[in-house]
């Protein structure tokens, strides 16, 4: 319901406009007639006196208005007081000014407008009716030589005036004072019904701008606007919360301060040149204030009033997932394709190196067929490994029991300090106690022992591979998380969405697999991989398995 609109404020402000008005009106119309009169008596003349009167007591009524003024309570009231007072204070310069010849008579009708104005119609009749009796109440005394002359500082001009005359008068000025305030009192009406819409419509603007300020400042995604200068003229909550700065930080700065990337490396402008599309929606990598890579949909378009808004939003979970999906959908249908295969070929596989090594030790073969055989079994024995990861591959977790990452990472790191490929490469692990899941552990550390060598082939001249484990915490996150980081070389832009991908390898040596089979038994276990690479700088892999959770009876 709208808040109702404030008559008894605005009638007080009007009783102000009212004091000073009427102070005014004596000064100027009794100090004209008084003018007049300095011309040809002395101002001291005692015939003066009753104008003189009439100026202090208007003056000392308005002073004492204003004193009152502050306590008043009932502004109508305070205003009828007023309105017939005047009305007195009007007869009784009428009567001053010459009775029924005076010129001032029409200041009866500013009576009944400031009533109408204050009051409305119903106090404009009001005053319409008070006047009517006090001017025809004056006008019968006057014609009947009722009142004493002295107090005339004007004198009439000896014009004889009739009864009918003088009825004629007083009916003409009834009618008028009534005309008037009919007249006023509508049209003050519909002020203050329009005045009371307008002000009920600034209150729904307000309560509007309010809720339009809510929604902005408490939406996900980021909004800034820019002036035509593309300098930044507001920043909302969720704009401080993506790309790290904040409205103070970025007021009035150049929008490319924050999209430099963008405007440097793509084919954009913000905002846009003139001639080209006014709106234009992309996907780009962004950095934050404090270093994270996120990726966002930005979006640009013009405002009715000038300048441009920007929108942007935080895809990366969004891609990572697409990515991730569009991974399973590969995985899946080629795990079915290397179950089917790796039963194939593992068991003629099988026959072809037994019966090689038998052949070996029963016949009596020179150092170049025995070379040669040596080869037939060691690629024998390397095509068995690579069956042997199809089946891991496409074969899920089967053995899921409760386990103890702690032991696994350290079982899996001993065995990697012991390898050839740990060669100059300082190993930390940091864990937290604790990490339980529910797994296969033989797959677990197949998974952690191929990101190892992973590691080492990214750092051929030695470097640093850490790895750190952390717990749900005390939050209502139910994953571990473990992290294994190198300072290798990293991976290309253009290649860390194929790593995933099985038979993608950038060693000559290397099946394809690795990687692929990681991913493979982290889907298994109903968690998740990420990977952040830059080049030259490292890589770094997260996995997230949900933790243990025991049956409940």
């Amino acid at each position: 319901m709208p808040t109702q609109f404030p008559l008894h404020s605005v009638l007080k402000t009007r009783l102000k406009w009212l004091m000073a008005f009427r102070v005014a009106l004596v000064i100027i119309f009794l100090g004209t007639s008084l003018w007049f009169q300095f011309r040809q008596t002395s101002p001291f003349q005692s015939s003066l006196y009753p104008i003189y009167a009439i100026i202090i007591i208007t003056c000392l009524l308005t002073i004492l208005y204003g004193i009152l003024f502050r306590w008043v309570k009932d502004a109508g009231l305070f205003a009828y007081i007023q309105i017939f007072g005047d009305i007195l204070l009007v007869t009784a310069t009428v009567y001053t000014t010459g009775g029924l010849e005076s010129l001032l008579s029409f200041l009866y009708f500013l009576s009944i407008i400031s009533a109408s104005i204050l009051l409305n119609r119903k106090g404009g009749f009001y005053a319409a009716s008070a006047s009517s009796i006090a001017y025809g109440f004056l006008v019968n005394l006057d014609f009947y030589r009722a009142l004493p002359a002295k107090y005339k500082v004007i004198l009439a001009g000896g014009i004889g005036y009739e009864r009918g005359d003088i009825l004629a008068t007083v009916a003409l000025n009834i009618i008028g004072f009534f005309t008037v305030a009919f007249l006023t009192g509508y049209l003050a009406e519909r002020t203050v019904k329009i005045e009371r819409e307008l002000e009920e419509k600034k209150i729904d603007f307000k309560k509007l701008e309010a809720m339009n300020n809510y929604i902005i400042e408490n939406i996900n995604s980021g909004i800034l606007t820019i002036d035509a200068n593309a300098r930044i003229t507001s920043f909302n909550k969720a704009a401080e919360k993506i790309t790290g700065y904040t409205l103070g930080e970025m007021y009035n700065k150049t929008i490319d301060t924050i999209f430099h990337d963008l405007l440097e490396t793509g084919n954009y402008s913000i905002p846009p040149d003139e001639g080209d599309s006014s709106y234009f929606r992309i996907d780009t990598p962004f950095k934050t204030k404090d270093g994270r890579e996120l990726f966002l949909g930005l979006a640009v378009s013009p405002m009715k009033d000038g300048g441009y808004i920007a929108i942007f939003q935080d895809l990366t979970r969004l891609k990572n997932m697409e990515e991730q999906l569009r991974r399973v959908d590969r995985l899946h249908a080629l795990g079915e394709l290397a179950a089917s295969l790796s039963h194939e070929v593992r068991n003629p596989l099988a026959s072809i190196s037994g019966s090689v090594q038998v052949l070996k030790h029963s016949l009596q073969l020179n150092n170049d067929n025995q070379r040669l055989m040596d080869i037939v079994i060691r690629e024998a024995d390397r095509l068995n490994a690579l069956v042997a990861d199809f089946l891991l591959f496409a074969k899920p977790a089967v053995k899921m029991t409760k386990v103890n990452l702690n032991d696994i990472v350290s079982e899996t790191v001993d065995m990697f300090k012991n390898s050839h490929e740990s060669k100059n490469i300082d190993i930390q692990a940091e864990l937290e106690d604790s990490l339980f899941i529910e797994g296969d552990s033989r797959q677990l550390k197949q998974v952690l022992w191929n990101l190892f060598l992973n590691a080492g082939h990214a750092m051929p001249d030695g470097g640093r591979l850490e790895v750190r484990g952390q717990g749900p915490g005390s939050g209502e996150q139910k994953f571990v998380e473990i992290t294994v980081s190198d300072t290798g070389t990293g991976i290309p832009l253009d290649i860390i969405e194929k790593i995933f991908d099985p038979f993608f390898t950038t060693r000559d040596s290397g099946t394809g697999l690795g990687l692929a089979v990681v991913h493979r038994i982290i889907e298994g276990h109903k968690g998740t991989i990420e990977v952040k690479s830059k080049k030259g700088e490292g890589t770094s892999f997260k996995i997230t398995l949900p933790v243990f959770e025991p049956v409940k009876n």
